[in-house]
């Protein structure tokens, strides 16, 4: 492969990162909508709803950090030579 191919399909890479960070950004929102709703039907109280969120957003974190370290491996592997 050329250095511009590899450039190339580094920038493909990069592309897919991004849907999957917009995509686990609309899983979050529907995930503290659902916890809210269910606060709002007397199924959680304030502090669930608290711990619930800062579970999400803990679990959002960790695989923010998979991703990226997934993406730096993919990225070193397609630009050696």
């Amino acid at each position: 492969m050329t250095e511009e191919r590899r450039h190339q399909l580094v920038k493909q890479v990069s592309e897919k990162v991004e849907e999957a960070r917009i995509a686990m950004r609309n899983i979050r929102q529907d995930a503290l909508k659902d916890a809210k709703r269910m606060k709002d039907n007397k199924e959680l109280s304030e502090d669930d709803l608290k711990r619930v969120e800062k579970e999400i957003d803990g679990l959002m974190s960790k695989m923010q950090a998979q991703i990226d370290e997934a993406f730096k491996a993919k990225e070193k592997d397609v630009l050696t030579v």
